[in-house]
């Protein structure tokens, strides 16, 4: 009866576990199959449609500038209409720098098309093609409704006349000059680049997913032995549990056979009594150990590492936990042990002596021993990964080699001085490292031109923040790494960028690391000019100090480099 008992109990147990992990792995084929994986294409879709929008904003801006111009007076308007067609219709980008803008106006007519010049500068009336005609229609209808917005539609692919696929566009309308300016994506690309993406994600997931099943069929299978050792153990003890009502000798038997030394000593730690487990534990017979203490049993170049301690519990006359010990086997050779126990006190309080356990931890010291040396292994791990992403961007941008480790180090001397704690400045660290990842993104070009950049030139180059950001946010570090480097050209007046962030929304990390990116960039050779040095760096920061910069940054920068205790060359 009792044995059936005790079956049901450890079946219910197996249940227990195995029903929770085939639950996680059904939970988890729902959440990635159905809800993750949609998410993900919708989101790519949706940063392929705001990049058009931007890059249309972007030439938008450019035919503003000329219509400025011509305003001013410095341009006649027909001057200012060319110089704008000719270096827009050169314009291209992506990854073959095949994708392109075009231009037309409201009669409606195509003003630019790199690819088409067939159908550039003709009237409605004169194209015969319907599909171009209705599309005259959807792009003035728009515009004329929104002003801005998306148009799907039929269009040949890039720069082959022989080939046509659906396109989606962004136009804007430019009111002065009344022209529609636009460029758009081909949807064939997109759903490319979304197979891709699905059949990597549903190659990880499924090598993922089988782990999980085979790691819960382990632990089912293994728990279920586990059960049945339990209810074997369980069984046993009962039955001596039943017996130790019956004698006391019987009791003492248990006591003996028990797989720790159970001991009992006298009011100063001399053991009065001793368990068998102390020959297999130490090589000692119970009647060496008798009269000895713990102490005596520790080798002597390390009695003074536990003397204090085992004097103070023993004086505490309280119970003690988790006491560890090294001690020398009669072979000489050494185990750690864990000392438990509890007073024994007569019935008038006076305090006769303890009664405890001790048990070898060698094992268990050395797994956690293991288990240090592998979380030293993934730090460096980590480390290794964020250089070789720093050194990615750097490999794109060979001009500023160098200048994401220069900056790492003034920022971490300047945290250090300012008294963050190792966990910050470990973050600043990485983000330090990785604050211009971003760049990996952009127009080699544009990172490497000999001369100043143009307004348009330098406007996607301010993009390497937030690319940064996109990069990293979802890397799981123990820091904010990813807001840290979205943060890094923000200043305390707002005047920053990307999002303008005033003084109380930038943390402190990146307001430091702003510091020591301004220094470093200042003091530095740059494609486009020789170093301005060391002097016009701190200048700058001084200037900007509260303004712009942290003052308490600043000032730390300033002592650090006076005092000479910072050298970023």
């Amino acid at each position: 009866m009792l044995k059936n008992v005790i079956q049901n109990i450890f079946k219910t147990t197996s249940r227990r576990i195995a029903v929770p992990a085939l639950l996680t792995i059904i939970l988890y084929v729902i959440a990635m199959f159905i809800l993750f994986l949609p998410h993900i294409e919708q989101s790519f879709i949706s940063r392929k449609k705001e990049m058009i929008h931007e890059l249309t904003e972007t030439v938008w801006s450019l035919l503003d500038n000329y219509h400025e111009r011509e305003l001013s007076g410095e341009l006649t308007r027909p001057e200012a209409q060319h110089r704008a067609l000719l270096r827009i219709g050169n314009l291209r980008y992506g990854p073959e720098k095949k994708d392109y803008f075009w231009i037309t106006d409201m009669a409606p007519r195509f003003i630019l098309h790199p690819y088409r010049p067939n159908i550039v500068n003709k009237d409605l009336k004169d194209i015969r093609d319907p599909s171009i005609k209705s599309l005259y229609l959807k792009f003035n209808e728009m515009v004329a409704k929104k002003g801005a917005g998306f148009v799907d539609y039929q269009w040949q692919w890039k720069d082959d006349p022989n080939r046509i696929s659906p396109k989606l566009s962004y136009i804007k309308g430019f009111q002065p000059w009344g022209w529609i300016v636009g460029t758009g994506m081909y949807l064939d690309d997109i759903y490319a680049e979304i197979n891709a993406i699905r059949n990597n994600f549903m190659a990880i997931s499924t090598a993922i997913l089988g782990i999980a099943l085979m790691l819960s069929i382990y632990s089912i299978r293994q728990s279920m032995k586990a059960d049945n050792e339990l209810m074997r153990t369980a069984i046993e003890r009962k039955r001596l549990n039943e017996s130790l009502k019956e004698s006391k000798e019987r009791f003492r038997s248990l006591l003996e056979n028990t797989s720790d030394w159970i001991w009992e000593s006298d009011e100063k730690g001399r053991y009065t009594y001793s368990s068998p487990r102390v020959e297999e534990l130490l090589g000692f017979s119970s009647d060496e150990t008798m009269h000895k203490t713990i102490m005596d049993f520790v080798p002597i170049d390390l009695k003074n590492l536990y003397q204090e301690t085992f004097k103070n519990l023993l004086g505490s006359q309280k119970s003690f936990k988790g006491f560890e010990t090294t001690c020398q086997k009669k072979n000489g050779q050494h185990v750690v042990v864990e000392n438990n126990a509890v007073p024994v006190f007569s019935k008038n309080d006076g305090l006769l002596g303890y009664r405890g356990v001790t048990r070898d931890i060698t094992d268990r010291k050395m797994a956690m021993e293991e288990l240090k040396k592998s979380r030293d292994i993934l730090h460096a791990n980590l480390e290794e990964t964020v250089k070789s992403l720093a050194l990615a961007e750097e490999k794109r941008d060979p001009y500023t080699a160098g200048h994401q480790t220069r900056v790492d180090r003034l920022a971490c001397a300047i945290a250090r001085e300012l008294g963050l704690s190792d966990h910050q400045i470990e973050g600043l660290h990485f983000a330090a490292l990785l604050h211009d990842i971003g760049k990996i993104a952009l127009p080699s070009e544009f990172l490497s031109k000999p001369t100043l950049l143009s307004h348009q030139e330098h406007e996607i180059i301010k993009c390497h923040s937030k690319v940064g950001y996109d990069i990293l946010k979802n890397i799981h570090f123990p820091w904010p790494v990813a807001e840290i480097v979205y943060q890094h050209h923000e200043y305390l007046d707002g005047s920053g960028y990307p999002r303008n962030l005033t003084d109380k929304e930038i943390l402190l990390e990146a307001k430091i690391l702003t510091v020591a990116d301004i220094v470093e960039a200042i003091s530095s050779h740059r494609p486009y000019r020789p170093s301005l040095g060391m002097e016009a760096a701190l200048e700058e920061i001084q200037n900007g100090r509260g303004i712009r910069y942290h003052a308490p940054s600043v000032d730390a920068c300033l002592k650090l480099i006076k005092d000479e205790k910072m050298d970023i060359s």
